[in-house]
């Protein structure tokens, strides 16, 4: 179990290596970029390149993210989750080969944009198979192995600048990911199993079986059934009244408030103004989360990461206004703080916490895409707003999370402890009460 997600959490690991690669000032220093001609040692990618051709390279990485978690949840049902994991690996090896060995722009951002759609497909594939093959009991911990890697994925471009800030150095970084992809393409056959729950929906019982025999010994292959079973069979079995065809799908009524919520937290990681605060700092500092947030509950632990990270954003609105920079670091290492606790890691464990195994990898998928796409939108806006609204930034933000914490509050269930069971209960529940 612990080989199989190690190995597969080298995937998302070029997600956040991707998304940090382009942060060097030297890359784009909008005023030495903009000199005529450009002075040596300077603009390093692509001399003279403007700030709208910067700007597209940046986000089509985050726009290829989008189409990559919208799209791998069809494929994830279709293949099996491994499966899609080792056809990942050729856009995360083409994507960085077409960036390493572009000489324009324009070009780079094509290879930006094939890096996103592997990004998209690792983050929106990670989560379901993490739950798929975690008990119960260890879905928290080990799920916070996918914000861990992409967070340790962020930190080790900033490293390697020191290393990396000459006219070619950038090419040494754009082709990283093929080493990633190559490892992955070398370990997962011997080290990575396939989701068992995925084998149970494509009725391959004794395989799911071996799997499981493989993931917690033969003595436990009956228990680990019923965790998977319970979530697989029909829901027919269970007591539901809708019809098969409905039983299945996703946008069905019954499945309504889970996407809801799914949604609302993946748009609440992105539009609480964290990318934000990455604007305006010149390091990356953020906190993995590593703690374990069983004893406090996941939806707790949602609650006050946004009241947190509210009452931060209104005193530094605060900072701002009254010009003390002290302060102004202080309450933004505490909403970051606040962020990498909640908010950070747990989106994705709740997200696949929240479905049966039958839509679960779709309904990650279409999460995951509002995330993305609430990147996509904070990458782009951000500057603009911050131009026009100055000290008063993050004013946005503070009603976001006002109106998030509210939704999370009506839409969120506790997921900590609970097997998707009782999760998919506790919501027929609330869709039986509303009829």
């Amino acid at each position: 179990m612990y080989t199989s997600i190690l190995v597969a959490l080298l995937q998302p690991f070029q997600s956040g290596w991707s998304s940090s690669q382009t942060n060097l000032s030297q890359y784009n220093d909008t005023d030495e970029c903009n000199a005529r001609p450009v002075a040596e040692d300077t603009c390093l990618m692509f001399p003279g390149h403007s700030k709208l051709e910067w700007t597209f390279a940046v986000n089509a990485w985050i726009f290829g993210g989008m189409i990559g978690s919208l799209i791998c949840g069809h494929f994830s049902d279709l293949w099996g989750r491994k499966k899609l994991l080792f056809v990942n690996c050729i856009f995360m090896i083409v994507g960085a080969v077409v960036e390493t060995s572009v000489s324009n722009v324009w070009a780079f951002s094509a290879g930006r944009l094939i890096a996103g759609i592997a990004s998209g497909t690792a983050t929106g594939t990670l989560g379901a198979y993490t739950n798929e093959l975690t008990p119960p009991h260890m879905r928290n911990i080990l799920g916070l192995g996918l914000q861990i890697s992409v967070t340790i994925g962020i930190l080790f471009p900033a490293i390697c600048f020191f290393f990396a800030n000459t006219s070619s150095g950038w090419r040494y970084l754009a082709g990283f990911p093929v080493i990633l992809a190559v490892l992955f393409l070398l370990m997962a056959p011997s080290m990575c199993v396939e989701s068992p729950a995925w084998l149970l929906m494509k009725n391959r019982r004794e395989e799911a079986k071996q799997v499981l025999a493989r993931l917690y010994g033969e003595e436990n292959v009956y228990t680990a059934l019923s965790w998977l079973e319970s979530s697989t069979k029909p829901d027919a079995e269970q007591g539901l009244i809708q019809a098969s065809a409905e039983q299945d799908s996703l946008f069905a009524p019954k499945y309504r408030l889970q996407l809801a919520a799914a949604i609302l937290l993946s748009c609440a990681q992105q539009l609480s103004g964290i990318n934000a605060v990455f604007y305006y700092s010149s390091s990356i500092f953020k906190d993995a989360g590593i703690s374990d947030p069983r004893r406090f509950g996941n939806r707790n632990m949602i609650l006050w990461g946004e009241a947190g990270m509210f009452v931060m954003a209104v005193l530094m609105t605060v900072a701002f206004l009254v010009d003390v920079p002290a302060l102004s670091i202080v309450f933004t290492a505490l909403y970051v703080i606040a962020f990498g606790v909640t908010l950070g890691p747990l989106v994705w464990v709740i997200t696949a916490d929240l479905f049966p195994d039958s839509v679960r990898a779709t309904a990650t998928s279409i999460g995951i895409g509002a995330n993305w796409l609430c990147n996509l939108i904070v990458g782009v806006a951000y500057p603009y707003i911050a131009d026009a609204l100055d000290d008063y930034s993050y004013l946005p933000f503070v009603v976001l999370l006002a109106i998030f914490y509210l939704l999370s509050l009506k839409l969120v269930p506790e997921t900590s402890n609970k097997s998707a069971e009782e999760v998919q209960r506790e919501y027929e529940e609330r869709y039986r009460s509303r009829q």
